[in-house]
């Protein structure tokens, strides 16, 4: 026994201690025209604009000088990069962006993160791209868009990580239906996707109305919409919504699309062309957030996949 206690110290002696867990760092306050963050991307300082919506990815902007600079072979350290390509569809279309994994410095912090180079322009301002907020090192994370009044009144929500890697929360609808609700500050208009307004139609006494327009959904990907009125606003959390841009032939499985408007032939046939499994995903807008007064998303340190958001409005 002691020869085995002999042979076993100098292993046993080698155990590196544990290192200590980092201290929180304090709350990232961001105003809502500008929500951008310093940042080191291969050993080069660099400006993100912070996604509150976005996946847990960085999205450099086609103008920025960094582009350049990703595109070499070796990096400051001499190190090569690994490269990849980000696969993802975008409803009925699929992508395959560039990327390559790279160490980011925020607040200090290493974090490391596929850094896409779409070939399409990123709702980055004047920043160099965008960073999910998955990605932030920080437990706090507010966006003020104005000072709070008397009348604002806060919602707090339990949030998680949601079927497209963002963070997000579930509401429930008076039917019953649950959404998978996102919030996308960077977004100027409201997104639904057709299983989504299907519910909402249903809740809110929604129809299809307009014609039939392309907008940009995400990473450059336009696909069809349509106008979603609702006769009865539908209550999420402390907001109201009272229509959006439906997705007409995306991620509807069985679910019917709202009925159009200004149809006088009942065999009109509107969005029945390669319709996805059903995802009630509702993609709220600066039209509808715009009216808040501040956003803020916590992590939960006891379960870095839980949250909560509070949403004062």
């Amino acid at each position: 026994m002691v020869a085995l206690l002999l042979a076993a110290s100098p292993a046993l002696a080698a155990r590196k201690p544990k290192a200590p867990p980092l201290p929180p760092l304090p709350p990232l306050v961001l105003p809502a025209e500008a929500p951008v963050i310093d940042v080191i991307i291969a050993g080069q300082p660099a400006r993100l604009t912070v996604d509150i919506g976005g996946d847990d990815i960085v999205q450099i902007s086609p103008v920025s000088p960094l582009r350049a600079l990703l595109a070499g072979d070796t990096r400051a350290d001499g190190q090569t990069p690994d490269r990849g390509r980000y696969r993802v569809a975008v409803g009925q279309t699929a992508m395959a962006i560039p990327f390559s994994r790279e160490t980011l410095l925020i607040a200090g912090r290493p974090v490391k993160a596929r850094v896409l180079t779409p070939a399409t322009p990123v709702s980055a301002g004047n920043s160099d791209g965008t960073i999910g907020l998955p990605l932030l090192p920080h437990d706090v994370v507010q966006v003020q868009l104005r000072p709070a009044t008397a009348t604002d009144r806060s919602a707090v929500l339990p949030a998680r990580i949601g079927r497209s890697d963002a963070w997000g929360f579930d509401w429930k609808l008076a039917n019953g239906a649950v959404l998978d609700v996102e919030l996308h500050l960077l977004r100027p208009t409201s997104v639904i996707a057709a299983a989504a307004a299907a519910e909402l139609a249903d809740v809110g006494g929604g129809r299809l109305t307009g014609p039939v327009q392309r907008v940009p959904i995400s990473f450059g990907a336009i696909r069809p919409v349509r106008v979603l009125e609702l006769r009865q606003p539908v209550a999420i959390a402390n907001l109201s919504l009272k229509g959006g841009a439906v997705r007409l032939f995306d991620w509807a499985g069985k679910a019917e699309l709202p009925p159009d408007a200004e149809a006088d032939d009942a065999a009109l046939v509107v969005g029945k062309r390669g319709r996805q499994g059903a995802w009630r995903n509702l993609k709220l807008g600066r039209d509808v957030l715009g009216r808040c007064a501040s956003i803020s998303w916590s992590r939960d340190r006891a379960d870095p996949d839980r949250g909560r958001f509070t949403i004062q409005c």
